[in-house]
């Protein structure tokens, strides 16, 4: 991790938890210091250990509001962690610590229930967000155990006539979709509007991650111009000048995500036809393929 400079996040008056216990578990002695010094600067009562098997001592020892979890140390893993934890402290919101090169185990720790996940090195605002929001998560997570929050809850489902189909989720989730979008060495946070291309991370312009995201939700399918501005801006063009509104947009994409842009192989120029993100799994047979245009 970082150096981190000084920061006092007390002046701020939309601290979650400012009483907050904070557990750091990492194997590296600099990272878990500069860490809950930070944590402490910002009002929090920080913790550092550097085995998985202490976070589990401490845990079931004490009450953790937030733990911050290396998932790469020898011993005992942060996905070993994850799940011995569960039973110890299933109320607790966790959040991961992963190395640049290594998104697919940050991936796998959020498979397994972790909240939310940091890249090292990270910038010190990334660090805060994620903090309040893991912290605003445990608040979520205490009401909904509060005993005057369920009572609450039940009086409030005894008047109501079900909306819903009987086994839907309860608990309001409207993610509808996972948090990742994954191929052919992409992966797409939507929940953080991050891309990464093999791992690292590539910043895109907003028109740029829109494109990108539709056609990979799309992956392996023929996209017309007129069907990808149509359903991204609500424009109803021909083909010829959605094709010109599209076209500078997908060509500084392919400068940012293909290894060989005057070559690409991932988003691909089908002739006559429009636009396909070529997965490597699945890769279907393309009629007429152009690397232009």
């Amino acid at each position: 991790m970082q150096s981190q400079p000084n920061y006092d996040a007390r002046r701020s008056e939309d601290i979650n938890l400012p009483d907050a216990h904070i557990l750091v578990v990492d194997d590296e002695r600099g990272t878990r210091r500069s860490l809950t010094r930070l944590l402490e600067q910002m009002g929090y009562h920080a913790v550092g250990v550097p085995s998985g098997q202490r976070a589990l001592e401490h845990l079931a020892q004490e009450t953790v509001d937030l733990v911050i979890l290396d998932l790469k140390m020898p011993g005992m893993g942060g996905t070993e962690v994850l799940a011995s934890a569960d039973p110890v402290a299933p109320d607790t919101v966790f959040i991961i610590l992963t190395a640049y090169g290594t998104l697919e185990s940050a991936i796998a720790g959020i498979k397994h229930g972790a909240f939310d996940y940091l890249l090292k090195p990270s910038p010190v605002d990334k660090i805060v967000s994620t903090v309040k929001a893991g912290l605003a998560e445990r608040q979520r997570r205490m009401r909904k155990t509060d005993p005057v929050v369920l009572l609450e809850q039940a009086l409030h489902s005894l008047k109501s006539t079900p909306s819903r189909p009987r086994g839907a989720s309860s608990d309001g989730d409207t993610a509808s979709e996972s948090r990742f979008l994954q191929g052919a060495g992409v992966t797409v946070d939507l929940q953080r509007k991050m891309v990464f291309v093999r791992d690292a991370e590539v910043d895109l312009t907003a028109t740029q991650f829109d494109i990108l995201t539709y056609m990979m939700r799309h992956k392996n399918r023929v996209l017309s111009c007129r069907e990808i501005v149509a359903d991204l801006r609500g424009q109803a063009l021909d083909e010829r000048d959605a094709r010109m509104l599209l076209r500078s947009h997908v060509h500084r994409l392919r400068q940012k995500i293909e290894m060989d842009p005057s070559d690409p192989s991932l988003i691909q120029t089908v002739r006559g036809e429009g636009y396909i993100f070529v997965a490597e799994e699945d890769t279907p047979s393309l009629p007429d393929v152009a690397t232009t245009g």
